[in-house]
């Protein structure tokens, strides 16, 4: 067969399919006259069709904000992959036809995809963490999508103040964009610590704990909040859920008051960062070749010497206590989801590494790896986090060069995904 021919056959299938996707989208027709513009979308269907164009670019481009109705069926086309997806009100069902089908797929039922893209039901508040030396400001790309293309109410940023020990609610200020949040009742949150690199890991589970309380009484139907937190934020949402929380000016450690039903931590070092460990330390051997220093690899503003960073080394009293899983158990009645970063060597040593984001190893990051055979309701997946300007490099003498895209975690569309399948 020539290239005309193979062409010709290839435009005749899609033809066919078009003719076939038509005559599935219009019961009187098979052609656009039939078609008319839809105002009345359901904010779920909406939802998951956002979620498959944001999420899969390459299946559904360029973005599409309106729909085309008739009935039975809502759909959209998408000229620059050459493909619809619509939903039928006759069976619920969802429909793709690419630009190699030949009829339509049936994706099957609305209601398994609206839990896999986070729309429809939300059952709990969701609460995002910040890790060490970063802010709400972290979630931001999350944050826009759940306002704009989820329909999610943005309640904002729950601020703990250490003078009146009391949460304030926030709203981001851009003069650039308006963002739409109450300052109050909310489906999502993404809080701010009041200092994460001078307070140690209880005491962020301390402020955790009075937030978490802040947002329910926002909230009054609701009894529990979802956790999602990335890097240290994780370790946080844990000194609370092991009853190890306190108030920085207090020794007595806070009770976990059983509302949380899910915990999700992203790249959190669960058994610590040798990062933290040789940043402490500082390795002034490396001085002697162009003055690069094994901690350039992190972000310039992290403190070496802070207390926080002496809790995330490996084996500190810290992170002995909280993973002393016997004497302070996780408890039950939370499920719990490691999404695990690699894709970048990490270190473990000056002569060693293994898998992970260059930060944390993917052992580290992967609660049942410290859970083991627990009782627990508890998953994990890795997802390879591709370096971008977000992440960093450089050439360490000895050592070689190393990367990290821990950083690049908190705005990596396939994390994104993995998060918003978890939040039913």
């Amino acid at each position: 067969m020539d290239n005309q021919q193979r062409r010709s056959n290839s435009l005749l299938t899609h033809t066919l399919g078009l003719i076939i996707f038509l005559t599935f989208c219009s019961t009187t027709t098979a052609n656009e006259s039939g078609v008319k513009a839809d105002t009345t979308t359901s904010p779920d269907i909406a939802c998951m069709m956002n979620w498959a164009q944001t999420f899969y670019p390459n299946l559904f481009s360029p973005l599409v904000s309106g729909f085309q109705y008739s009935s039975p069926y809502t759909y959209r086309y998408y000229p620059d992959t050459n493909a619809y997806v619509g939903v039928s009100s006759a069976d619920n069902h969802v429909y793709y036809l690419g630009p190699n089908n030949v009829s339509p797929q049936d994706m099957g039922d609305l209601s398994v995809l609206l839990k896999e893209s986070g729309c429809g039901a939300r059952p709990y508040p969701v609460i995002f963490i910040h890790g060490i030396a970063s802010s709400a400001d972290t979630w931001i790309s999350y944050r826009d999508y759940l306002i704009n293309n989820a329909g999610w109410t943005f309640g904002g940023m729950p601020t703990y103040d250490q003078n009146t020990k009391t949460v304030n609610f926030n709203c981001p200020a851009d003069a650039n964009q308006i963002i739409k949040c109450t300052g109050t009742t909310g489906d999502f949150y993404t809080l701010n610590f009041s200092d994460n690199q001078g307070l140690s890991l209880d005491v962020q589970g301390g402020e955790l704990a009075v937030i978490i309380q802040a947002v329910l009484n926002e909230n009054p139907g609701a009894t529990k909040v979802l956790l999602i937190g990335h890097s240290t934020g994780g370790l946080a949402a844990r000194e609370y859920l092991q009853g190890l929380a306190r108030a920085i000016d207090s020794a007595t450690t806070i009770p976990y008051r059983e509302d949380v039903a899910k915990l999700i931590t992203i790249g959190t070092p669960h058994q610590g960062s040798f990062w933290a460990e040789a940043c402490h330390v500082n390795f002034d051997i490396f001085d002697i070749f162009d003055k690069v220093g094994i901690c350039d690899l992190l972000p310039s503003h992290i403190d070496s010497n802070s207390i926080a960073m002496k809790d995330l080394q490996p084996h500190s009293s810290a992170l002995n206590v909280l993973n002393d899983l016997a004497a302070h158990p996780l408890p039950s009645d939370v499920s719990y989801v490691s999404i695990i970063g690699t894709g970048q060597s990490t270190l473990t040593s000056l002569v060693d590494s293994q898998a992970g984001d260059g930060i944390v190893t993917d052992t580290s990051q992967n609660l049942i790896a410290l859970t083991g055979d627990l009782p627990l309701q508890q998953k994990s997946t890795t997802i390879d986090i591709p370096f971008r300007e977000c992440g960093n490099k450089i050439k360490v003498p000895v050592i070689g060069s190393v990367g990290q895209t821990h950083t690049c975690e908190t705005t990596d569309i396939s994390v994104g995904t993995e998060i918003l399948r978890n939040l039913q």
